[in-house]
């Protein structure tokens, strides 16, 4: 009975999660997660996203670790859902690179990008394969105008991916993009600079409007994730933010949170 319980519970936040984190995804959209962790799949942004887009949409996973694909993979392939899964690093040139393979799949990070030094690594690396999110979306022959949303988790590689998206940033009319950025480890920083300053100025030329909140000032994560769930503030200690995105109708809610 209490598992059933924990389950509907699970359930029901990741059915309002979906909806204050990607408000302005619509049904029929094409929805692309970069970077995702299926260590606790109920509540993955790959399937919170899929159930802002369904049941006519499309989502795009992209993650470098093979173990994230394979399950998700299985759950795609057991409920039949409509998305299509890569196995890239998302990045600003075709390449491969060195995935440091973190104890938690959260903590994987390319090795060619200032390493977070807070988090702990396995000793095991594999060469994965780079790509710019412009040549996959190109290569699978999609209209870009229908891209609705588009979530970046991967841990530092962030602007580099931004760079590899031209295309996209500066022909798409209507897209929301969320990015996560502001660490306060070194893979927080770029040229010495914080991260979320530069990607803020490089979205600002493409016609984006945005607003960047540590993760603590948002009321879903500061109050319901961590006191709800967690039984715990974070208030004064120092956090990661996000970056939240708009251009054209895809204006920012004034609800639009992240978890």
């Amino acid at each position: 009975m209490i598992k059933y319980i924990k389950q509907l519970v699970w359930k029901l936040f990741a059915k309002i999660d979906s909806i204050i984190k990607f408000p302005n995804l619509k049904k029929g959209e094409i929805g692309i997660q970069l970077g995702f962790d299926m260590k606790a799949p109920v509540t993955t942004d790959l399937l919170s996203i899929y159930k802002r887009i369904k049941p006519n949409g499309f989502v795009i996973g992209i993650d470098p670790d093979p173990q994230n694909i394979r399950v998700a993979q299985e759950i795609i392939n057991k409920e039949k859902l409509n998305i299509k899964l890569i196995q890239k690093a998302i990045y600003s040139e075709k390449g491969e690179c060195e995935l440091l393979l973190g104890e938690s799949a959260s903590w994987n990070q390319l090795n060619n990008i200032p390493i977070d030094s807070t988090v702990q690594f396995t000793e095991e690396k594999i060469m994965v394969e780079m790509d710019t999110l412009d040549s996959i979306v190109n290569k699978l022959k999609l209209d870009i105008n229908k891209i609705g949303h588009i979530n970046f988790t991967i841990n530092g590689a962030e602007y580099e991916a931004l760079k590899g998206m031209h295309k996209i940033l500066s022909e798409v009319k209507n897209i929301n993009l969320t990015v996560v950025a502001g660490r306060y480890d070194e893979s927080g920083t770029i040229n010495n600079r914080p991260d979320f300053e530069v990607i803020i100025e490089l979205l600002h030329k493409y016609g984006f409007t945005t607003k960047f909140k540590r993760i603590h000032q948002l009321v879903w994560w500061g109050f319901f994730v961590k006191t709800i769930l967690n039984r715990k503030w974070i208030y004064g200690k120092n956090n990661y933010g996000i970056i939240m995105a708009a251009k054209g109708n895809k204006k920012h809610k004034w609800y639009q949170s992240y978890s």
